[in-house]
């Protein structure tokens, strides 16, 4: 009988590789949603352009075509939302901020060192942000603060970029138990 084969991550060792996979799995649907919702974004702001344009074309004639009410409001919660849920899959998928120009020619040492240096500081970072978004909810939930036309709660949209951030750090530390393709310490 032969060995069964094994993906990438269920090298990692026994449930680690299987927790990998399901988070790999998580952050790709979780960034998917925010393209989703990027999508919804350029429709709304797409009905309304042409909506203005209507207007410019009937108003000779005394019709009036309006806007859509509360466009900036959506779009603005939307992009937000959409932006950060995008980060941990670039994250996951190393396009993460590197210098990449500098560190092929580098020694492999060095970009070992790099690569978790980099992986450690964006665990950092995403740690910080959610920490400063959950004060962000707590503050906005508080104060009770809404969207100025539409009325929705901002907490509501701030919510989902603590998951975001907590993914972010999760593909981090995944991206920490990688070695750059290039880089083998010898």
């Amino acid at each position: 009988m032969s060995a069964p084969k094994t993906s990438h991550s269920d090298n990692l060792g026994g449930g680690k590789g299987a927790l990998v996979a399901g988070f790999s799995k998580i952050i790709t649907y979780w960034a998917l949603l925010g393209g989703i919702a990027l999508m919804l974004a350029v429709m709304v702001t797409v009905i309304n352009a042409l909506g203005f344009s209507a207007n410019v074309l009937v108003r000779n004639f005394g019709f009036n075509v309006s806007g859509l009410p509360g466009y900036e409001d959506m779009v603005t919660l939307f992009v937000g939302f959409a932006a950060l849920t995008m980060m941990p899959y670039c994250q996951l998928k190393g396009g993460h901020i590197a210098v990449d120009v500098v560190m092929k020619s580098a020694p492999r040492t060095m970009q070992w060192i790099s690569h978790i240096a980099s992986s450690l500081l964006m665990a950092g970072v995403a740690l910080f942000f959610a920490y400063m978004l959950s004060q962000g909810v707590e503050q906005a939930r508080g104060d009770g603060t809404v969207t100025a036309v539409l009325g929705w709660p901002v907490w509501a949209f701030m919510l989902p970029g603590v998951m975001s951030c907590l993914l972010w750090f999760a593909a981090s530390l995944i991206q920490l138990g990688k070695l750059p393709q290039t880089a083998e310490v010898t």
